[in-house]
């Protein structure tokens, strides 16, 4: 059944979040048919990706690129740039399928425990999404075929409850992943449930790209399960305004009925976010439905597509400086550098002339970026 026949055949099952997932695309073929087809080209390049790279689009999100298509070809539409992976260039400092952005080897206290900073751990509760970004910064979990990265089972999680038990230390658990909200309802509640018996005073926070890919994922038990289990905060993944439907809006609206702190991480991308007018409207339509713009995320140096994806710091400077002199404070994110070693807060100084800054140097023809994280260690960037 094609997806836009829905109002005739699957109009019952289109608000079915699990209905979403089992009719979600994985295929050129299937994606090309949904999308009213294009050239071979774009197929091969498409089906080349394919081959060591995952693909999955819920029915939802392809309807959100269709019905906010102009003249345009789709593989231009921001959305669609997400999630397909199209790019056809290798260039110096691209991915080279083996290298972390995130998970540093001594940081892994279990299969799916890190413990990076001092007073947080992050739960990969899965490493499977309701979507896969194809700029995933943790690409060797969710998007490589066959992934030698271990699932999420009882024992790695039992046996991450227990460091976190045994390190009063830690103040907060991420869940993450992939998408924590992929686990069943069920199997979330168990763990949620273990997780607050640890300490009433535990902060348990969640990431998830539900709210774009699937906003039916927001369910009645959901909210009730993120109420009953004392979820101090929940962060929603977003890159572009026209994510930011009324179906995301309800999503968003039912979270905060009983989570406290809502807030968005959202990815720089070149071609999909990198320009001053997206930034403002999704910055300012995010305050608008009270969800805080809390990380600009630069996009990270070892995933997927970075000969597509990747802006110069610079530019995003020289944009971040201008925003925030037209944009209300509590509307403007923190743009960061997420690098292996720890975030880095990009200042926003002398953005016209950052080459004279001493955070850049030039190596072997090619600019890299310099700082110093949060453990004071020094790190470089390859910059665009």
């Amino acid at each position: 059944m094609s997806i836009f026949e829905r109002n005739i055949h699957g109009a019952g099952q289109w608000k079915d979040w699990r209905w979403q997932q089992k009719n979600a695309v994985r295929d050129e073929l299937a994606l090309r048919v949904a999308c009213g087809g294009w050239s071979e080209d774009i197929t091969a390049h498409i089906e080349r990706n394919l081959q060591d790279r995952k693909m999955q689009i819920t029915p939802y999100y392809i309807d959100l690129i269709m019905r906010s298509l102009d003249s345009g070809p789709v593989t231009e539409h921001p959305l669609w740039k997400q999630v397909v992976p199209y790019w056809n260039e290798h260039v110096p400092g691209d991915y080279d399928g083996t290298s972390e952005n995130w998970e540093l080897h001594h940081e892994m206290k279990t299969p799916i425990c890190q413990h990076k900073y001092d007073n947080r751990v992050i739960l990969r509760m899965t490493n499977t999404c309701n979507a896969y970004c194809q700029f995933c910064f943790e690409a060797l979990r969710t998007l490589q075929v066959d992934t030698e990265k271990a699932n999420a089972n009882t024992n790695s999680f039992l046996e991450s409850v227990e460091y976190v038990r045994d390190n009063p230390a830690i103040e907060e658990v991420i869940l993450s992943g992939g998408d924590p909200l992929m686990l069943a309802d069920r199997r979330l509640e168990e763990n949620l449930a273990t997780l607050r018996s640890i300490s009433n005073d535990l902060l348990i926070r969640i990431h998830s790209r539900a709210p774009s890919f699937n906003p039916f994922r927001i369910t009645d038990e959901l909210v009730a399960m993120l109420e009953k289990y004392n979820v101090n905060a929940f962060g929603v993944h977003v890159c572009h305004p026209l994510e930011l439907s009324a179906d995301f809006a309800a999503a968003i609206k039912r979270i905060q009925s009983v989570v406290p702190i809502v807030f968005s991480n959202m990815p720089l991308l070149r071609g999909v976010n990198d320009d001053e007018k997206t930034l403002h409207k999704l910055f300012i339509d995010l305050y608008r439905m009270g969800v805080k713009p809390y990380y600009l995320y630069h996009f990270m140096p070892f995933s997927p597509g970075a000969s597509e994806y990747k802006a110069s710091i610079s530019q995003v400077i020289a944009i971040m400086d201008r925003l925030k002199r037209r944009v209300s404070n509590i509307a403007m994110p923190e743009y960061v550098l997420p690098h292996a070693q720890g975030k880095f807060t990009v200042p926003l100084l002398d953005f016209e002339k950052p080459e004279n800054l001493p955070h850049f140097e030039v190596r072997d023809g090619q600019r890299h970026y310099r700082f110093r994280n949060w453990e004071g260690q020094w790190c470089s960037w390859h910059d665009a």
